[in-house]
C-alpha cells in the first residue's frame, strides 16, 4: 500500500466482502453499501506457457493473432540472463493463452485482481484485446518504474469464465535487465493476494460489515456535502494514516470520495480491516487497507512508517511522489521531533526503489540518531532544473518545506542531512553545498562526483558543467567547505570508476585540510557494495545532530489505546 497516491478508488458502489479466505457471508445492504464474502480465489499465470518477441505491433494485442511462431517462454524472466537479449534494450511483447474455469461461487469480475508483479521498465497490458492498465512511459516519454508492483482491473464482462482468455503484455525495456523480473502474475481475488502477502485475518460477521457500512458512508456523505465536521467524527482520536493526522486529511479533502471492490476481515487485535480501491477526487485510484475501530465505529489510521506521500508540484507541474521512513517513537509520541535525512536514487530510479530493498526494516536495524527519512523521486534528472524536470526546484523550494509543515522534524540546516547513492550521491554534493543554508552533513555511496549532470540539452548540459562535484568543491572557499561533515565512498572495481572518483575527491578535500570520512574498498558498483555501509553514512548524519543539541517539548498525557501498531 503506499500513502495519498494510493488514495484513490474506482467508482462509487461500495462492495465489502468478508475475510481472507474465508467462506461467503450471505448478502447484505446497507445505503449504498453492499456487502457479500469474499472468495479465495487465483489463476497462477507464472511459469512456462508464454510466448516472447521483441519488437513492437499494436496487432500483437489481438486475441485472435497467431503467436505460434514466437518463442516458448516463462515468467518471471530476466533478460539479462538470456545471450541475445542481456545488451538489448528496446520493445518486446508476452502472450499466454490460458483457459479459465467456470466461474466459482461468489467470484465476480469486479473482484479479480490481474497483478503482473515488477515489469522492467514500462508495460501496457491488454485481456483479450481490451486494455486493462499500463504504467511506466515509453519513448519519447521514457519513464522507468521497474519497482513498481503491477495490479489492474479488469472491467466486468471482460473475463471469459469456463473459456479461453489471451493476456498480451507490450515491454519497454530502457537500460539493463529488461522482462517481468518478479511475482506473483496472475488472475486473483484480493483475498488471494492478502494471503501471497502475509496478511491474514478472519471472517467479518453480519453485525461488522454493517457498522464498516456505516462508518464509510459518512465518510462519502461528508465529503460530498464538504462537511468536514461531519468526517473528523469518523476519525478516531490520535489517527495517523499514510502521513496523514487528522488535521490534514480534513485541510486535504477532495470530493467525491468513493470506494470500491471493498473486502472487510478482522485482524489478530479485533480491528476491523478493508481492503479497498479508495479515489479522492480526480486522484488515481489506489488500493488501501483502513482500520476500523469496532468499538467506537471510528477509522484509526494504520499508523505506517514507512509509505508514499505526494503533492502537486509546481516545479514539476504535475503530482510527485516521495517515500517516508519514520523513526519507531514517532507514532509512539505526540510532540517529540525529529532530524531529517534526505535520500536520493540512483540513475533511473525512484522514490519507490526504496521499497523493492526494505529500506525501513535495514534502517530499523541501524544504530543511528533517530531520523525521520525521506526519499524524493530523483527519476534520471541528476537533481538540477533542466528541460527535462526542475528537480532541484521540486526537492529545495518544495518537498523540504512539506516535510517540516506536515512532520514533526527539527525545521533548520544543523538537523537537516542529505545522502544519496550514485546519480543520488553526485546530487546530495551538488545540493547540498549549492544550498547551504539547507543541508549540513553530506554522504555519498559510490556517487559519480567525477561527472556533471547527464541531463537536458547539450546547451543545458554545458550550462551545468559546473556542477560537477570534485569541480565544485575545488572551487568553493575552505570556509565555505567547512560547513558541511562530509562522508562517501566508492568500490575498488565500481563498474564506471567512481571509485577513482572517491579518491580524487578525498585527495581534494585533504589538500584544503577539510575534514571528511573516505572509505574505499573491494566491490563493484552495485547494492552489496554500498548498502553495507550505511551505518557510517548515518553515523555520519547522527554526529552532526548531536553535536547540536535540540531542547524536545513537553509530552501530553499519552492517550490510551487498546491497540498496538508496529
Amino acid at each position: 500500500m503506499s500513502m495519498k497516491a494510493r488514495r484513490a478508488l474506482f467508482a462509487a458502489v461500495i462492495v465489502l466482502l468478508a475475510s481472507a479466505v474465508a467462506p461467503a457471508a450471505p448478502a447484505a445492504a446497507t445505503g449504498n453499501c453492499a456487502t457479500t464474502g469474499s472468495v479465495d480465489f487465483g489463476v497462477d499465470l507464472a511459469g512456462g506457457g508464454w510466448k516472447f518477441t521483441t519488437g513492437d505491433d499494436p496487432a500483437w494485442s489481438d486475441p485472435s493473432f497467431v503467436d505460434t511462431g514466437w518463442r516458448d517462454w516463462s515468467v518471471p524472466d530476466n533478460w539479462g540472463a538470456v545471450e541475445d537479449l542481456a545488451s538489448y534494450d528496446g520493445y518486446a511483447w508476452y502472450r499466454k493463452t490460458f483457459t479459465l474455469p467456470v466461474r466459482p461461487a461468489g467470484v465476480t469480475d469486479s473482484a479479480v485482481v490481474a497483478a503482473l508483479g515488477k515489469i522492467d521498465d514500462a508495460d501496457q497490458t491488454f485481456l483479450n484485446g481490451t486494455e486493462i492498465g499500463r504504467t511506466g512511459g515509453f519513448p519519447p516519454t521514457f519513464d522507468s518504474t521497474w519497482e513498481v508492483p503491477r495490479e489492474y482491473y479488469p472491467a466486468d464482462g471482460l473475463l471469459r469464465w469456463g473459456g479461453t482468455n489471451v493476456i498480451a503484455v507490450r515491454a519497454y525495456d530502457g537500460t539493463g535487465g529488461g522482462g517481468f523480473h518478479q511475482g506473483p502474475v496472475g488472475l486473483f481475488s484480493k483475498a488471494r493476494l492478502r494471503a501471497l502477502a502475509g496478511i491474514t485475518g478472519t471472517a467479518a460477521n453480519r453485525t461488522q460489515l454493517a457498522l464498516v457500512c456505516a462508518v464509510l458512508n459518512k465518510q462519502h456523505r461528508a465529503v460530498a456535502a464538504g462537511d468536514r465536521r461531519g468526517y473528523a467524527k469518523t476519525l478516531a482520536d490520535g489517527f495517523f494514516h499514510q502521513g496523514d493526522t487528522a488535521a490534514r486529511r480534513l485541510a486535504e479533502l477532495k470530493a467525491p470520495l468513493t470506494d470500491t471492490q471493498a473486502e472487510v476481515f478482522v485482524d489478530s487485535q479485533g480491528r476491523l480491516v478493508v481492503d479497498t480501491i479508495r479515489q479522492w477526487g480526480t486522484l488515481a485510484p489506489a488500493r488501501e487497507l483502513l482500520y476500523i475501530d469496532p468499538r467506537k465505529g471510528v477509522e484509526l489510521g494504520d499508523h505506517a512508517r514507512f509509505f508514499r506521500d505526494e503533492y502537486d508540484s509546481a516545479a514539476m507541474k504535475r503530482r510527485v511522489q516521495f517515500n517516508v521512513y519514520l523513526p519507531k517513537s514517532y507514532t509512539r509520541t505526540q510532540a517529540k521531533r525529529f532530524p531529517v535525512v534526505y535520500m536520493l536514487n540512483g540513475f533511473n530510479g525512484s522514490n519507490i526503489e526504496w521499497e523493492s530493498r526494505k529500506i525501513d526494516a535495514v534502517l530499523d536495524r541501524l544504530p543511528f540518531e533517530e531520523s525521520i527519512v525521506v526519499f524524493p523521486d530523483g527519476d534520471s534528472g541528476w537533481y538540477v532544473d533542466t528541460s527535462a524536470g526542475n528537480f532541484r526546484s521540486m526537492i529545495v523550494d518544495e518537498i523540504v518545506p512539506l516535510v517540516d509543515r506536515n512532520y514533526r522534524t527539527i525545521a533548520d540546516r544543523e538537523h537537516r542531512g542529505i545522502s544519496g547513492v550514485s546519480m543520488g550521491g553526485q546530487g546530495a554534493f551538488t545540493l547540498a553545498l549549492k544550498n547551504p543554508d539547507v543541508f549540513s552533513s553530506i554522504a555519498s555511496h559510490m556517487g559519480a562526483l567525477s561527472f556533471g549532470p547527464l541531463v537536458g540539452t547539450p546547451a543545458e548540459q554545458a550550462a551545468n558543467a559546473g556542477l560537477r562535484p570534485l569541480t565544485l568543491v575545488a572551487a568553493t572557499s575552505v570556509a565555505d567547505l567547512n560547513r558541511h561533515r562530509y562522508y562517501f565512498d566508492g568500490g575498488d572495481s565500481d563498474d564506471y570508476r567512481f571509485g577513482v572518483a572517491a579518491q580524487q575527491m578525498s585527495t581534494l578535500l585533504a589538500s584544503k585540510g577539510v575534514k571528511h570520512d573516505y572509505q574505499l574498498g573491494p566491490g563493484r558498483h552495485d547494492d552489496a557494495y554500498w548498502m553495507p555501509k550505511l551505518d557510517r553514512s548515518f553515523g555520519l548524519h547522527a554526529e552532526q545532530f548531536r553535536a547540536h543539541p535540540y531542547r524536545q517539548p513537553k509530552e501530553p498525557k499519552p492517550t490510551k489505546s487498546p491497540y498496538v501498531w508496529p
